[in-house]
């Protein structure tokens, strides 16, 4: 299953998402509205020179949780986790330094609505798009084709496998037209982080070409081609 597509759905997916709100004091607020949750402790992180640090911390009561943090770099990735030690299992989007609402049932994090600043409404929107146009078929479509594996239904393998592979070229196109329409924001800088290594480097280095302004993504995308596509894995899902 392609790599990049696993993050997608699953994010943690890519996987990250707010309410613009006014901020105060230097700092912005991400409340958790979570069905299920009550008594459940939630940690807001960031990931600091390869680490997740906590930035604050709180518990789910009446189905509300409110973390707060100071404002950063708007680029900087935020993370929800229910285990402040887990590496997975872990819910990230954007701030922008923006109150941020994030509402969903407690154990099905992908499907967490998240409402806030206009980049990662496009993002959420266009990660949406992926999921109904692509993702959502792709992993029946396997489903399918693994049980036909498990009977030794060859046949039907092989015919499943073909109507994957152009749907699967065609999600990848969606993605790359996403980034070339975005060389100039780190939304587009972001998205090509995330998937540089389930594409050729070629091609990574063509998409990159594009990008006309900077980025601490954009800059993680030019040491992976400076290196010759080789990288240190670590947990960080898409928003």
């Amino acid at each position: 299953m392609n790599k990049f597509i696993g993050k997608a759905i699953f994010p943690i997916v890519t996987v990250m998402l707010f309410f613009c709100g006014c901020t105060k004091n230097n700092q912005f607020e991400v409340t958790l509205n979570l069905d299920n949750a009550d008594g459940q402790a939630v940690y807001l992180c960031k990931t600091v020179d390869g680490n997740d640090v906590v930035v604050d911390s709180a518990v789910v009561s009446n189905g509300k949780a409110v973390l707060t943090a100071p404002y950063d770099d708007p680029q900087i990735v935020y993370i929800i986790k229910y285990d402040a030690n887990d590496q997975c299992g872990v819910f990230t989007f954007f701030t922008e330094n923006q109150n941020t609402t994030i509402a969903g049932e407690r154990d099905n994090m992908p499907y967490w609505t998240v409402k806030g600043c206009p980049a990662m409404d496009e993002l959420m929107t266009h990660h949406e798009k992926c999921r109904t146009l692509y993702e959502e078929p792709i992993l029946a479509a396997y489903v399918e084709m693994n049980e036909a594996f498990q009977t030794g239904d060859t046949v039907k393998v092989a015919e499943i496998d073909a109507q994957l592979q152009p749907l699967v070229k065609d999600y990848n196109n969606y993605q790359a037209d996403f980034i070339r329409n975005h060389a100039d924001s780190y939304l587009g800088h972001y998205m090509l982080d995330l998937m540089k290594e389930d594409l050729d480097l070629e091609k990574v280095k063509e998409l990159a070409a594009n990008f006309t302004t900077e980025s601490v993504y954009s800059n993680n995308v030019k040491k992976y081609i400076e290196d010759g596509g080789q990288t240190k894995h670590t947990c960080c899902p898409a928003p």
